[in-house]
């Protein structure tokens, strides 16, 4: 007996469609980039153009065509968008995308003192479906769209502006024209300053003098994670800048400062003035990316966020940190980790991952990192000791670790308090996204002036949903550290140490 193995595929309704693309000078042209795409499945085809020409096979439904060409016209670069919807039902069909039928998408603003920086990015989302790019191009001389209806595509079309006379500039525009429904009718973007939201902008430094770079970017819920970029360069430490932005986008910032790197979870920018301060003290461990989770009985430990400046709702790391994280059950170590090279955008090398008995048990988990760097003299050793009870979990389950957080109060821009003074220091914890919460039983504190060498007790006071110290700060030049212990419900605390949180003198 032979057997023959054979196959059949019933290929769904399906039609021959062509497509042809017609550049700004009336030839057929092949597009630099060409998707056709499914908005509410993402599914993509790219089509093989040549001379302008390309046929494809569709399954029947609704799809959209995604070209963007690019062509040198007497010696100027343009590039044309264009979004088409193509209906695939009832027999083969043809569809042409005409550059020429593209609108420019200029841009002005009524500050004469600033200028546009050559370069744009663009961003289109539609369903399930999104691109994003960026050129070095000038938007105001080279980008053109093709106007189309289309229900749920979003286009957002980003330049920037700085001063024209000062570098690094003590200004800096991100204007965003941003329009939902498909590509505008009139792409042109007219802005005034009045309409936009400012938000001055102080970046201190860390008792030493030294260069940042700022960074920020739009945030679109439709696209994940963030648009940060660098802005106008690096700028000395302390330093101030003036954002002027597009309102009612949320706009993520942060500041580069040698191997750290802090940033925020996303501000929604409105017309008006704002302000906010970069690289205060105190630097050390947040939450507002996840710390951590236990999945059945295997558990993970991320070591990223140990370098946070003190403003709410940030994270921070320190590549040049390093360190080592420990992790016990009932006093008996089970796994260590090196942590080193931590990366807000790396995390796999400073990660602490275990394989954990079955049931319930007590674990003591240890993260303490050193760092000496020349953009820093603070935080210099940072220490985090959770305790807590946990069992086996059929689903991920975040691990219970706080941080505390300290604002002091009255710190020059070097994050130095006056030799003598008394400093305010509003206290504040931070959890572990996703994890239960755990009500804080009590807190004590603790200073040293000799880098933890010797401690004393300093009072804390409930303050609405936090607390408060008055901690008084040496006659001499130094440092203050701060050591707090916390004692949670359920068995859970922590004792959380930073050498050097802030200058004195």
């Amino acid at each position: 007996m032979v057997r023959t193995l054979a196959g059949a595929y019933v290929e769904p309704e399906s039609y021959d469609v062509t497509l042809t693309v017609v550049g700004k000078q009336g030839r057929p042209i092949n597009p630099r980039q060409s998707q056709i795409y499914d908005a509410k499945t993402g599914a993509i085809h790219q089509p093989a153009f040549r001379n302008g020409v390309a046929k494809v096979r569709l399954p029947e439904g609704d799809w959209n065509l995604y070209t963007e060409t690019l062509e040198k016209i007497d010696g100027k670069w343009h590039t044309t968008i264009a979004d088409p919807a193509l209906k695939v039902d009832g027999g083969d069909q043809q569809l042409t995308v005409d550059a020429r039928q593209g609108r420019a998408a200029k841009i002005t603003l009524d500050d004469p003192s600033a200028e546009l920086q050559r370069g744009y990015s663009l961003g289109l989302t539609h369903g399930a479906w999104n691109s994003m790019w960026s050129t070095n191009g000038d938007v105001n001389t080279g980008f053109f769209v093709v106007p189309s209806r289309r229900p749920g595509l979003t286009y957002s079309l980003e330049t920037v502006w700085l001063s024209k006379d000062a570098s690094p500039s003590p200004y800096v525009y991100q204007l965003v024209n941003r329009r939902t429904d498909g590509l505008p009718e009139d792409p042109a973007y007219n802005v005034r300053q009045k309409d936009l939201a400012k938000v001055t902008a102080t970046y201190r430094a860390s008792g030493v003098a030294a260069t940042g770079t700022p960074l920020a970017g739009p945030r679109d819920s439709d696209f994940p994670g963030s648009n940060l970029t660098p802005l106008v360069g690096d700028i000395t430490l302390p330093g101030t800048l003036i954002h002027y932005r597009t309102p009612g986008l949320t706009y993520n910032s942060g500041l580069e400062v040698g191997s750290s790197l802090m940033f925020d979870g996303g501000r929604l920018a409105k017309r008006g003035e704002t302000s906010e301060v970069w690289n205060a003290a105190v630097i050390g461990p947040s939450f507002l990316l996840p710390g951590g989770s236990r999945t059945g009985d295997k558990l993970t430990f991320s070591g990223v966020g140990l370098f946070s400046d003190g403003g709410a709702g940030r994270t921070g790391s320190d590549a040049a940190a390093t360190g080592v994280a420990t992790l016990a059950k009932d006093g008996q170590v089970l796994a260590n980790a090196d942590l080193a090279g931590c990366w807000i955008y790396e995390q796999e090398g400073c990660e602490l991952r275990a394989d954990l008995p079955s049931g319930r048990g007590s674990y003591t988990l240890t993260a303490s990192m050193r760092r000496q760097v020349p953009h820093s003299a603070l935080s210099t050793g940072v220490e985090s000791v959770w305790t807590f009870p946990f069992a086996t979990t059929a689903k991920e389950q975040p691990l219970p670790l706080t941080a505390v957080r300290y604002s002091p109060e009255g710190l020059d821009e070097s994050n130095r308090a006056k030799p003598g003074s008394v400093t305010r220091l509003p206290i504040r914890i931070e959890r572990n996204p996703g994890s239960a919460p755990v009500e804080t039983e009590s807190i004590r504190l603790e200073m040293s002036v000799d880098d933890g060498a010797n401690w004393r007790k300093v009072p804390v006071a409930r303050t609405g949903s936090g607390w408060s110290a008055m901690v008084p700060n040496p006659s001499t030049a130094g440092f203050v550290s701060l050591r707090a212990v916390v004692t949670g419900t359920a068995g859970t605390g922590l004792t959380q140490t930073i050498i050097r949180a802030y200058a004195i003198g």
